[in-house]
């Protein structure tokens, strides 16, 4: 053995953004063991993050190299979010269309680049010097949204790849042949569907040249272009933001993606979970009551809030599912179809009220200050018996990863916001999805979960709001429905096994991390 290989992963602090560069940092140290040192750089709020990822993956490979994190001292991308001119308030209660839609692709410009001149070059310099001095790293991997990383690596002339959690789509739209991002493919924030009708193919044009005219018209980067070319060494340095890496990826970079087909310049790896401890190392007590019965699992996301409205009509779409399912005849609740000619098994989850076992696990992180699971409250009154006697748990914090929570083979159905990894983790172990989308790429994804047949979109037509007239018939089909559920849980886990080909995206991406050395 010579001396082992450097990777660097350099990642915002954001778990949405950082997961992939985890599940990679696992999975080099499964596959190579000492001859690869992980060198982690991010901001101060993922380092406990990183040392318990490190300590797990030395735990389960023996003679693995702990991860070495490097703390980049300056404003994480969330701090930067959270300034009052941002008013990110003001997009919770808007619903795609003509006007709100080009609002949405403002602000994305604004989100994915959110830092001002000083903040940039702050950054850019930390990591130039991580580059050229501290790490000097064989290979860098960097998150497509740090826009000072990717900068510094181009101009650091270091051998770097791009790993992101980002579908395919959003970094191939605009190579595709005969204008199709136009007129194929809806626009991101439209929440329009796929494929494209022919009477919203102009409505997508126009939000494509929207936000083209947008960028060229208003320069949204130009400022901070001239004050990183005035306050660096490289006077030719131009940040290269996501809008920018998207459209002119830098010649001979590599992107890794979550996806199966490609771009030249893109490679496909499928989704990339991070290995966590399952749910018994970590609560037994909640495996303990997974392992009970059927379980609908909701979970809509650490940053995107539910207020105490919305909160009761996902209640009330639970009392549907739950009537509905006491009243329901018992049929098999099986992945696999009975045999010809054979008896068809009465296995029909039940609900309380008859002895049965159908229960929901529901994290709920709460906009404002009521009560939920607590006696007197809306929502115990419309769940009163589910939850007094434990089939509903209302909890505001799980410890278990999302993905260990996905994989007990209880849970039956994911309700997410659609963001990229509770899609992509219900995706890769073969659960139907609900979605209730907020915004920008989460209509997105919810758009996913229909055309491949996995899951319905819950609030299409109540958005930004939801609808107990809209989410319980939707839950009633996907968990019960005795045509649409059997299907979509047949399709999720043929999908399932697709993402796992070859160890799944971790090793994929891994594996041609290695390859760049």
């Amino acid at each position: 053995m010579g001396t082992p290989k450097r990777i660097l992963l350099l990642t915002n602090s954001e778990y949405g953004q950082a997961s992939v560069h985890l599940a990679v940092a696992h999975t080099l140290a499964e596959l190579y063991r000492g001859d690869v040192e992980v060198h982690v750089a991010s901001f101060g709020p993922l380092a406990e993050l990183v040392r318990s990822a490190s300590e797990y993956a030395t735990k389960q490979n023996p003679g693995a190299l702990p991860f070495v994190f490097h703390r980049i001292k300056g404003t994480d991308m969330s701090a930067a979010w959270g300034r009052p001119e941002l008013r990110l308030e003001e997009y919770n209660g808007l619903r795609p269309g003509f006007f709100n839609t080009p609002k949405f692709l403002r602000l994305l410009l604004r989100l994915t680049s959110p830092w001002d001149g000083p903040e940039f070059v702050a950054i850019f310099e930390a990591v130039r010097a991580l580059l050229l001095h501290t790490v000097k790293p064989d290979v860098a991997a960097v998150d497509p949204a740090f826009s000072p990383a990717v900068t510094a690596c181009v101009h650091a002339q270091v051998k770097f790849c791009i790993l992101a959690p980002n579908t395919i789509k959003d970094f191939s739209m605009p190579f595709q042949p005969w204008g199709q991002a136009l007129w194929k493919y809806p626009a991101l924030a439209s929440g329009l569907p796929y494929p494209l009708p022919w009477y919203l193919v102009p409505l997508n044009i126009y939000f494509m040249l929207y936000i083209v005219m947008y960028i060229l018209i208003t320069q949204p980067t130009r400022n901070l272009t001239k004050y990183v070319r005035q306050h660096t060494d490289k006077p030719a340095a131009t940040p290269l933001t996501l809008n920018l890496l998207n459209r002119f990826p830098p010649r001979g970079v590599k992107s890794r993606v979550p996806a199966h087909k490609n771009p030249p310049h893109l490679v496909p790896c499928g989704p990339m979970i991070r290995p966590a401890p399952s749910v018994s190392e970590v609560d037994p007590d909640l495996a303990s009551w997974l392992a009970r019965g059927p379980t609908v699992y909701i979970n809509t996301g650490t940053l995107h809030q539910i207020t105490e409205w919305d909160a009761l009509e996902i209640a009330r779409s639970l009392r549907a599912l739950f009537d509905h399912a006491s009243a329901a005849p018992a049929v098999p609740y099986s992945d696999d179809e009975p045999k010809e000619g054979a008896e068809r098994e009465k296995t029909r989850p039940k609900v309380l009220a008859s002895g049965q076992s159908l229960q929901v696990l529901w994290k709920l992180t709460k906009r404002g200050a009521y009560a939920a699971a607590e006696k007197g409250s809306r929502i115990h009154g419309v769940l009163e018996e589910e939850i007094e006697d434990g089939w509903v748990r209302i909890v505001p914090w799980l410890h278990p990863e999302p993905s260990a929570i996905l994989a007990e083979p209880t849970i039956v159905c994911s309700v997410h916001h659609g963001g990229a990894n509770s899609f992509l983790e219900a995706v890769s172990v073969g659960v139907p999805h609900i979605v209730l989308p907020v915004w920008i790429d989460c209509f997105d994804f919810a758009n996913r979960a229909e055309l491949l047949g996995i899951g319905r979109w819950a609030n299409r037509r109540t958005l930004p709001l939801n609808s107990a007239r809209e989410l319980g018939p939707a839950l009633v089909d996907v968990v019960l429905g005795e045509q649409n559920s059997q299907h979509m849980r047949r399709r999720a886990k043929e999908l399932a096994a697709i993402c796992g080909h070859d160890g799944g995206g971790r090793v994929v991406a891994a594996r041609t991390i290695m390859s760049e050395i």
